[in-house]
């Protein structure tokens, strides 16, 4: 249970030098008390205290925290925000932590005690492992407390992690605003199961579901899958638990799937599931299938999902796939088991009616908790507005991409409108969800995007998919037909350097798929491309050379997918000094199953109707040949270069018809 104390201005310096630094007004200062008869050594170090706590880590050499695998020695101090140490000079170990966000500037921490603590009285209870999370990519910092408080009204889920935020120091020096946090592991205090090491079926299970690499892992039909708790030391013990755990994974998971309420309920408990899809998709989760999704199973007990976890990049905050960055619009990755960022036990679920019921009647008596997330976001802000603006004094990012946040997000210019946006986005994301989920065709199983079209398996699979550039020096922007365009500098030292994808697709074997883009560049080159896996040892699919020049042109091919795989990419190859100096793009990226393509002459912007949407598409490039710039290989119906009355008299002679006709 979290409490909030009351925030006092305090500091460690005098005021005279605190005014000179920051400019702000302060209250008359006091230092941080001593506890008992304790010598503090970090009072050598002076702490500026504003509404937050200070979190102060000096390793035991002065040496930086430069690994994620070795613990550093330290010693810990704890100032609460009435100005008194909690903790002096405490003993600890502290590596790096993170995925992604290891690439930061601004670095993740994982502290280690050697006896269980209650840091700030945050938690439930003590613990031994906590958490610095540093929220680089978001610039509010506040996506992932947001969601953290909002989960602990998700009764189903037996347990959410306490946070709190709080300014850190690293040997001396001022590190910004960071999350101190809980980690997710078995405790009577966090997830509270039982472990004994050396039983099978009598013993707890913490799982992670996890596309990253990690011991003690295994797959479930699309899904890979890593156990968290503590498993015996002896090999054959241990092999017989993860065979145990993901065997009875998938039976879960086939129950589900199955679409039987009474079978799912035997292995799964629901209420869990419910709560955990409906915290993913107010914050339409870009990572819903791909890392940080857990679940455990006590003695006993059923499968049960929880605890929530990692949500920087959500709530707006991804422009890397298509309407994700709006408010409006149900997860794709919650309703279509087509990427590896699906989540294939929400896509499976939301099949069901009775599924559906249950969220409906969830949400609804949540309502009041939702509507107050946008308060959550705003107390939080304003009661810690001036610890929360420091940070960006020692982190010059506002106005900056840090990461995928959308252009809306990257351009706000100051702290204030970073987390109104946040707020107003959750505000809107409710209000939109309320409706839906009380309206027909969410109880008649249809699902919207975020341009009002319905979600279906006949979708764009690389308009579902992760569209980003990575390299040596380049810059991209993302285009709203499903495109990129990239910016090449310095390709690097392999052709593979530099590269722009989209990724994450699932591909199944022997289906028959149809590849198609646009594609230009700002001098003449030859590029190679490749459908191919994203994951070693990247094994093409289908590839082939274009000869790219500035004249914007179209490829569309067809193959057949040799293999099974849930994590495949389009990669175009920009990498060594090739395309040094130019800007390439490419347009209209789409990969559909042939089997579920229907081609609909005229239907131009691909909504499965010929309508005066298709006309005005047409009329804005009207006139235009192939080397204009205005010129859209989709608008030209006959194929004959020029777009003209003898494609207009093709829309004329389809108009009003549909896809089913």
């Amino acid at each position: 249970m979290k409490v909030k104390l009351p925030a006092l201005t305090v500091s460690l310096t005098v005021m005279v030098l605190a005014i000179s630094m920051f400019g702000w007004g302060y209250k008359e200062k006091v230092y941080a008390s001593e506890t008992g008869s304790t010598t503090i050594a970090s009072l050598n170090t002076k702490y500026n205290q504003l509404e937050m706590p200070i979190l102060a880590i000096n390793t035991d050499s002065g040496s930086q925290i430069n690994s994620d695998e070795e613990y550093a020695g330290a010693k810990v101090s704890i100032i609460n925000d009435k100005g008194n140490y909690e903790i002096t000079d405490m003993t600890t170990s502290v590596r790096l932590r993170g995925s992604s966000s290891m690439y930061a500037e601004k670095k993740s921490y994982k502290m280690k005690f050697e006896e269980k603590q209650n840091l700030l009285g945050i938690g439930d209870g003590k613990g031994k492992p906590w958490l610095l999370i540093a929220n680089h990519s978001d610039h509010s910092l506040l996506r992932n407390l947001t969601a953290y408080r909002f989960a602990e009204k998700l009764t189903g889920m037996s347990y959410s992690p306490n946070c709190r935020s709080i300014e850190l120091y690293l040997n001396g020096e001022y590190q910004g605003v960071y999350l101190l946090c809980e980690d997710n592991n078995v405790n009577k205090n966090r997830v509270a199961i039982e472990e004994s090491p050396d039983e099978v079926e009598n013993n707890g299970y913490l799982v992670e579901m996890s596309r990253y690499e990690g011991e003690n892992k295994f797959d479930v039909d699309t899904e890979s899958y890593v156990i968290k708790s503590e498993l015996s030391e002896t090999a054959a013990i241990k092999e017989q638990q993860i065979n145990y755990i993901s065997n009875y994974i998938k039976e879960s998971y086939d129950a589900l799937k199955n679409g039987n309420q009474e079978n799912a309920k035997k292995y799964i408990d629901l209420d869990s599931l419910v709560d955990i899809y409906i915290g993913n998709e107010i914050v339409k989760n870009v990572d819903a299938g791909w890392d940080s999704f857990y679940m455990y199973k006590d003695i006993n007990g059923k499968l049960c999902f929880g605890p929530m976890w990692d949500f920087d990049l959500a709530m707006g905050n991804a422009n890397c796939v298509k309407g994700f960055d709006s408010w409006v619009g149900f997860s794709p990755y919650t309703v279509l088991n087509v990427n590896a960022n699906s989540n294939p036990w929400f896509c499976n679920a939301l099949t069901n009616k009775w599924f559906r019921e249950l969220v409906k009647e969830r949400w609804n008596e949540l309502q009041n908790d939702l509507n107050d997330l946008p308060n959550i976001v705003i107390s939080e802000a304003e009661s810690n507005y001036k610890s929360y603006c420091r940070n960006f004094d020692k982190w010059n990012i506002l106005g900056k991409q840090t990461n995928i946040s959308p252009e809306e997000i990257v351009k706000l210019p100051t702290y204030k409108d970073h987390y109104m946006y946040l707020s107003n986005w959750l505000s809107k994301r409710v209000s939109w969800l309320t409706e839906h989920f009380n309206n027909e065709d969410f109880k008649n199983g249809i699902f919207v995007k975020e341009d009002g079209k319905e979600l279906s398996a006949k979708s764009n699979l690389l308009e579902l998919s992760s569209i980003l550039a990575f390299g040596n020096e380049m810059t991209y922007e993302i285009l709203p037909n499903t495109g990129i365009a990239v910016a090449v500098q310095n390709g690097g030292s392999e052709s593979w350097a530099t590269q722009a994808i989209a990724s994450g697709f699932m591909l199944e074997k022997g289906e028959e798929y149809v590849l198609s883009f646009d594609y230009k560049c700002t001098d003449e080159r030859t590029l190679p491309f490749a459908v191919q896996l994203n994951h070693a040892p990247w094994s093409p699919l289908h590839s082939g050379n274009l000869n790219i020049t500035s004249e914007l042109q179209h490829y569309q091919a067809a193959f057949t997918a040799s293999a099974n795989d849930s994590n495949c990419a389009l990669a175009f190859s920009l990498g060594e000094d090739t395309f040094n100096g130019t800007v390439v793009t490419f347009d209209n990226l789409s990969l559909v199953k042939k089997s579920a393509t229907k081609v609909l002459i005229g239907d131009i912007d691909g909504n499965g109707a010929v309508n005066m949407s298709d006309v005005v598409l047409m009329a804005a490039v009207f006139n235009s040949v192939i080397g204009d710039g205005d010129y859209k290989a989709s608008c030209d119906l006959n194929n004959d270069g020029s777009i003209n009355m003898a494609d207009a008299v093709i829309i004329a002679l389809n108009f009003n018809k549909t896809i089913n006709d």
